[in-house]
C-alpha cells in the first residue's frame, strides 16, 4: 500500500496504482487519456457513496512508478484492471469510464465478460473504427498534426491544441477550478504517454459489429449536449451496434463533464447502476 489509501500491484511488466474506497457493489472507474485526474470528484460525490469505488491510475500516467517499457494496447490496459479486481476479490463490477477509458471498458467486457455487470461510457473516444470514412479522415488529419508537434518536442502546444478541440476552449479554467493550478501543470507534464503510446493504441484498436454483439451487459452512453457532432456520431453508432444500450445527454455538457459537473455524472451513473445490480453472492 502507498500513502493516502492507495495500493500498487505488479502485473507482468507494469506496476499500477489504484484506490479502493467504500463498500457495496463495486464500480471500476477508468479515466480518460492525456492525464489521470479525471475522476476524483466523481468518485467522492455523495451519489456514489453506496458503491465500492475502485479508481485506477492507468499505467503510463503514474509519475511515481516506473514508466512502461513496452507499447501497451487497450487490451493490455483492460487486463490490468481485471487483475486489480481479482486481487481485491471482486467477482463482478460496474464500469464507469470516460473517453479512451470507455474503449478499455468495452475491451474488458469482451475479454472478461463475467467481471463486468454494466457499462457507463462517457463520450467514448473517436477511434477510427467507430467513425465514418469522412470523419476518420478529418479527425485523422488533426491527430497527425498533433503528432507532428509532439515529434518536434513541443508537448505544451500539443496539449493545448488537443484539449481545445477535443474538450473545450475554456479547458484551462475548468482544470484549474477542478484540480487547482498544480493539477493543470501536472496534466501538462503527464500528457507525453498519451500522445506517444495511447494515441497509437486507440488508432490500432478494432471493434466491429461482431464484437459489439458479444457485449451482453447493459450499456449507458453519456454524451454532452454541447459536444460536437463527431462525439454524437460515435455515441449514436455504438448505440446502434450494441445489443442493450441507451443514450443519456447531459444538457450543456461537453468532454469535460467529469470535471465540469461531476455531480451530474455521478448521479447519472448511480441511477443506471442501481437499475442493474450485480448478481447476488451465494
Amino acid at each position: 500500500m502507498t500513502s493516502a489509501g492507495l495500493h500498487r500491484l505488479d502485473i507482468g511488466e507494469e506496476t499500477v496504482e489504484f484506490s479502493d474506497r467504500g463498500n457495496g457493489e463495486a464500480v471500476l472507474l477508468i479515466h480518460a487519456g492525456v492525464f489521470a485526474a479525471w475522476f476524483p470528484a466523481v468518485s467522492q460525490d455523495p451519489a456514489l457513496r453506496a458503491f465500492r469505488r475502485v479508481g485506477p491510475t492507468r499505467a503510463g500516467y503514474d509519475s511515481t512508478a516506473p514508466a512502461p517499457t513496452r507499447h501497451l494496447t487497450l487490451a493490455d490496459h483492460a487486463s490490468h484492471w481485471a487483475a486489480v479486481l481479482e486481487s481485491l476479490g471482486v467477482e463482478q463490477a460496474h464500469v464507469l469510464a470516460h473517453s479512451s477509458g470507455s474503449l478499455i471498458g468495452l475491451q474488458l467486457a469482451l475479454d472478461r465478460p463475467g467481471l463486468v455487470r454494466s457499462l457507463v461510457l462517457v463520450e467514448p473516444a473517436a477511434a477510427p473504427c467507430l467513425l465514418s470514412p469522412a470523419a476518420a479522415a478529418d479527425f485523422g488529419q488533426f491527430v497527425r498534426s498533433v503528432a507532428a508537434t509532439v515529434a518536434a518536442g513541443d508537448l505544451a502546444t500539443a496539449f493545448d491544441t488537443f484539449m481545445r478541440r477535443v474538450c473545450a476552449e475554456d479547458y484551462r479554467t475548468v482544470l484549474v477550478e477542478a484540480l487547482g493550478p498544480g493539477g493543470l501543470e501536472q496534466a501538462e507534464r503527464d500528457c507525453g504517454f498519451f500522445f506517444r503510446d495511447e494515441g497509437p493504441a486507440v488508432r490500432e484498436w478494432s471493434f466491429g459489429a461482431s464484437d459489439a454483439s458479444r457485449i451482453a451487459q447493459p450499456v449507458l452512453l453519456v454524451q454532452g449536449g454541447a459536444s460536437p457532432p463527431l462525439v454524437h456520431g460515435v455515441v449514436a453508432g455504438l448505440a446502434e451496434m450494441l445489443p442493450s444500450a441507451e443514450i443519456t445527454t447531459a444538457p450543456g455538457a461537453d468532454h469535460l463533464l467529469p470535471l465540469r459537473d461531476p455531480a451530474t455524472l455521478a448521479t447519472i451513473a448511480a441511477g443506471f447502476m442501481e437499475r442493474h445490480p450485480t448478481r447476488a453472492k451465494a
